[in-house]
């Protein structure tokens, strides 16, 4: 695949304009932070390379310490030496699967990461020549360090560096037999090759799958930008037929009363009447506009609710009823809004259950989640005069909009799991009761 870059823009977008980054990347990388689902990604992925950097030298150094005992007696310094050597070169090789996170393709490391990868296996393969028995396996520490870096190195290179890694194999097992003179038979020689040539299909496509998962990511971010992009286009629309409309007439109509003020004084005032009229037309369809986009949709609020907690891979179902009265329908929707922030920010759930029913004397909308996390709570009273633990200030805000209304907003945590309630009297909320198929479908994503 091709290298991954995150190009920078120095020239800041204004307002309303679509991304320039191409999918995948950021304008800025160090402000991009990555979705919980995909940190996890990359921690499973790095764990699995490692344990394989770790086990594969640990192998080979068993093998070779089988191999020159059965060559004869060596010197035990040159012995113990190599041995470290192999366990060091297998701790620089973990360090160098953590450095695949930049990205497959996305150019040397420094100087100093590529020596730490790479000076104990060098060390190795000078040393493993004079040392009977350890012709082929003295190389694999320089070949699997080599294999290590070949991922986020250029396409280009990476070609040139397998085929030198390649070339360092071979030149060591022709020229350890010569100097070392000829080991015993290798009776592991196939499950060593083996190994040898799955260290390359190994971490490229351990780097190709994490490049796969970044760049969705990204492909999601930047599918959230161009959301808001358009809308913010079709406000900036809206307000230039409302405004470029009426202010081209009041200027007109300010232009015709100036040149009749002294021939037609009666014409310039009703000029200027049209012009107050026209200004508080405009006016009222600003704040109208403004208006429908402050509205909160309780049905989109649930469905938006469902499907991002679904997307961060929680199975969530959902049942609610009808509300009637539009006050008790925004105070609801903001709550919603606000439960599945809560969730995605502060809870790691697996089950989340959303309910919104009539019961006799209130309206009740019941979040419940089984990955609650422990924050700092912020305490609120209800209408009762009870205390109850919500994390955040936002609730806090909440629970005034509702308690306007005699309502309360009340959260409680015990064991893992968080159960948010936000309920209004039946006065201000009615309705027939209307159900939403439950859906449990799971599904991973960072919805962030």
């Amino acid at each position: 695949m091709d290298a991954v870059t995150e190009p920078h823009d120095p020239v800041p977008r204004p307002s309303g304009q679509f991304p320039t980054a191409a999918p995948g990347t950021a304008a800025d990388p160090a402000a991009v932070v990555p979705g919980h689902g995909v940190t996890a990604t990359w921690w499973y992925t790095f764990v699995s390379m490692a344990f394989f950097a770790l086990f594969l030298p640990v192998t080979f150094l068993g093998v070779q310490r089988g191999l020159v005992a059965d060559a004869g007696p060596a010197p035990e310094a040159l012995v113990g030496a190599v041995d470290v050597l192999f366990l060091v070169s297998a701790v620089g090789a973990v360090y160098g699967c953590h450095l695949q996170r930049a990205g497959l393709g996305s150019g040397w490391p420094g100087p100093r990461d590529v020596a730490l990868v790479l000076v104990p296996p060098a060390v190795a393969w000078v040393l493993t020549l004079w040392l009977p028995g350890a012709a082929m396996t003295g190389a694999f520490p320089v070949w699997l360090g080599l294999n290590v870096l070949v991922p986020v190195l250029p396409r280009i290179h990476r070609r040139v560096v397998l085929t030198a890694a390649a070339a360092l194999y071979g030149v060591h097992w022709w020229l350890g037999g010569e100097l070392a003179g000829p080991g015993p038979e290798n009776r592991y020689l196939v499950s060593l090759v083996v190994f040898t040539v799955l260290c390359p299909a190994v971490f490229l496509l351990s780097a190709w799958w994490w490049d796969v998962v970044v760049r969705l990511d990204g492909a999601r971010r930047d599918a959230g930008q161009l959301a808001v992009a358009r809308e913010r286009l079709r406000f900036a629309s809206d307000l230039h037929d409302i405004q470029g409309h009426h202010l081209q007439v009041i200027a007109l109509k300010a232009e015709l009363a100036e040149r009749l003020l002294d021939r037609d004084p009666v014409a310039a005032r009703e000029h200027v009447h049209e012009v107050r009229s026209l200004a508080r037309t405009a006016l009222e369809e600003t704040r109208a506009l403004v208006r429908d986009l402050r509205q909160v949709s309780l049905e989109e609020e649930l469905a938006n609710a469902q499907d991002v907690l679904r997307a961060a891979g929680a199975a969530t179902s959902l049942r609610a009823v009808e509300v009637e009265d539009a006050a008790a329908r925004t105070l609801f929707g903001l709550a919603v809004r606000e439960a599945a922030t809560n969730v995605l920010r502060h809870s790691e759930a697996a089950t989340v259950t959303i309910t919104l029913e009539h019961r006799a004397e209130e309206t009740v909308l019941t979040v419940r989640n089984d990955g609650a996390v422990v924050t700092d709570p912020v305490t609120t009273a209800s209408t009762t005069g009870s205390t109850t633990a919500v994390p955040g200030t936002g609730l806090t805000g909440l629970h005034r909009r509702f308690a306007t209304y005699g309502g309360t907003v009340t959260g409680a945590l015990a064991d893992g799991e968080h159960v948010l309630r936000a309920r209004l009297p039946r006065t201000v909320a009615a309705g027939t009761t209307t159900e939403m198929p439950e859906t449990t479908e799971e599904s991973e994503g960072d919805p962030r």
